[in-house]
C-alpha cells in the first residue's frame, strides 16, 4: 500500500490535525497544520479516520524536537513537537472553534495565560502497574491503548514524583506484591511530604503495608511519605487534601485560575456566593475571605468532609451542602444568593443543574470548564436563559498536552 501523504490544516481537541484526502478527514496525530507529513492509518475515532504522522516531508516553523524518549509511544503528552508559544495558539484555536460551533462568539480580548517555565508542573500523577521480566514497573497507557508503557522519567510531573517510580517499583519486587493496579502520587508544592496510595485488581488483598512504606522511605530519603493526606498552602491559606479527592495537577497555574476567576467574580464583603462543585472548598475558601459567605455544593462524601474541615482551618465562612447540584440547588429560594462560580467535570452540567441557575437568575456567573466542547455547550445553554458573556480567559493548566481550562464570566442581561 502507498504511504498516505497528508497536508494538515487546522488543529483539532485532542492534540491531532485535521486533513483532507479525496473529500475524506483525517485526524493525523504529531503532524501540526501547514506541514506536509507521510502518516500510516491508525482506525477509526467517533467515525473519523485516524493517522500517525511517520515521516515530516515539510515541517512547520513551529515544529520542535520533543526532548522525552517516549514521546509518540506515550498517550500523556500530545504537543511536545510543537513550541510552546504555538501549543498556546492551537489551543486558543480549538476554543474558539467550539464557540463558533455552539453559535458563540469568543470575546476578542480572551488572554490566553502559559507557564514561564511549561514542565516540571504535575504536582500529581496517576501511574499504571505493569509485571514485566525484571518485575514491577510503572507507566502510562499507550495513545488510544489499553497497553502500559513502563516509564523511567516524565518531563512533565515533578521530579520528587518521577525519582519515587522506582523505589516503589523496587519495593514492590522485593516484598513480592501481587495484583497491583496502579499507584497515585502526590507531591506537597510547598512541603517534603509525598502522598502515596497503591491499588490492586479487585478487592486489596491483606498485604505488608508497613513494611513497604518503611522500605520506600529508606529508598527516598528526601521525602516524607503520607499515606492518609497531606498539605496544600497558597495565599496565607492552608487546606489538607486527600488521594480521593480531586485537586488541581498544576499548582503554579491553579494560582493563575483562582485569580482570573476571582476576579471575573469580583465579589463585594458580605455578599452571599454560591460554589458548585466545590470539592475540598479551595475556591470556597478563597472567596470568603473577601467577606462574602459562600454555600459549597458538592457530591463526593470525602471532598465534603474535607471541604467542611478546610473552612474550620482558614476560618472561613462555608456552609456545605452535600449532594448532586441540580439537586441541592432545587432547595436554593430565590434572592438568597448574588453569584455563583462552577468548575463541573469534564462532561460539564446537567440540563436540570442549568434550569435551576437560570431560574434562580443570580447577578454573575463564573464557569471554569476542563473541556471547551461542553463549556460552549452549557454557555449557550445559559445566554439563552438570560445572561450575556462579558468575558472570558483560557488558562493553560496542562502544557505539552491537548488538555485546556477555560473560564467565561456572564451577567444577567
Amino acid at each position: 500500500m502507498a504511504p498516505l501523504i497528508l497536508r494538515p490544516s487546522s488543529p483539532a481537541h485532542g492534540g491531532a490535525a485535521v486533513a483532507r484526502d479525496d473529500g475524506k478527514v483525517w485526524l493525523v496525530n504529531y503532524a501540526l497544520p501547514g506541514e506536509v507529513v507521510e502518516a500510516e492509518p491508525r482506525g477509526r475515532q467517533g467515525g473519523v479516520a485516524v493517522a500517525a504522522a511517520t515521516r515530516v516531508i515539510e515541517a512547520s516553523p513551529h515544529r520542535v524536537a520533543a526532548p522525552c524518549p517516549y514521546f509518540g509511544a506515550c498517550g500523556g503528552c500530545q504537543l511536545q513537537h510543537a513550541s510552546y508559544a504555538h501549543q498556546l495558539e492551537l489551543k486558543r484555536q480549538v476554543v474558539e472553534e467550539a464557540w463558533a460551533r455552539a453559535g458563540l462568539r469568543l470575546p476578542p480580548d480572551t488572554a490566553v495565560l502559559g507557564m514561564d517555565d511549561p514542565w516540571r508542573y504535575r504536582i500529581r500523577g496517576e501511574f499504571e502497574a505493569v509485571a514485566g521480566a525484571g518485575g514491577w514497573r510503572f507507566g502510562f497507557h499507550r495513545l488510544r491503548s489499553h497497553s502500559v508503557l513502563p516509564i523511567d522519567s516524565c518531563v512533565i510531573h515533578d521530579a520528587r514524583i518521577e525519582s519515587a517510580l522506582p523505589a516503589f517499583a523496587q519495593a514492590a519486587n522485593e516484598l513480592q506484591l501481587t495484583g497491583l493496579q496502579n499507584l497515585l502520587l502526590t507531591a506537597e508544592p510547598t512541603g517534603s511530604g509525598l502522598l502515596w496510595r497503591l491499588r490492586f485488581h479487585g478487592r486489596e488483598p491483606r498485604w505488608p503495608r508497613d513494611d513497604f512504606a518503611h522500605r520506600v522511605a529508606e529508598l527516598l530519603p528526601g521525602s516524607t511519605l503520607l499515606d492518609e493526606a497531606m498539605t496544600l498552602e497558597f495565599w496565607n491559606m492552608t487546606f489538607r487534601v486527600r488521594s480521593d479527592t480531586f485537586l488541581q495537577t498544576n499548582y503554579k497555574q491553579m494560582l493563575v485560575l483562582y485569580q482570573v476567576a476571582l476576579d471575573m467574580l469580583q465579589t463585594k464583603s458580605e455578599e452571599r456566593i454560591l460554589d458548585l462543585y466545590a470539592g475540598i472548598g479551595t475556591i470556597s475558601v478563597a472567596v470568603a475571605r473577601s467577606g462574602a459567605a459562600v454555600t459549597a455544593i458538592e457530591e463526593n462524601p470525602h471532598a465534603v468532609q474535607l471541604g467542611r474541615l478546610n473552612a474550620r482551618i482558614n476560618s472561613a465562612r462555608v456552609e456545605y451542602l452535600p449532594g448532586k447540584v441540580e439537586t441541592v440547588l432545587r432547595a436554593i429560594r430565590l434572592g438568597q444568593h448574588q453569584a455563583v462560580i462552577l468548575d463541573p467535570p469534564r462532561a460539564g452540567c446537567e440540563p436540570a443543574a442549568l434550569a435551576e441557575l437560570i431560574r434562580l437568575g443570580l447577578d454573575r456567573l463564573v464557569y471554569v470548564s476542563c473541556e471547551p466542547s461542553t463549556h460552549a455547550r452549557d454557555l449557550v445553554g445559559l445566554v439563552r436563559g438570560g445572561y450575556r458573556v462579558r468575558r472570558a480567559a483560557i488558562v493553560d493548566m496542562f502544557p505539552q498536552t491537548y488538555h485546556i481550562e477555560s473560564v467565561a464570566m456572564l451577567e444577567r442581561s
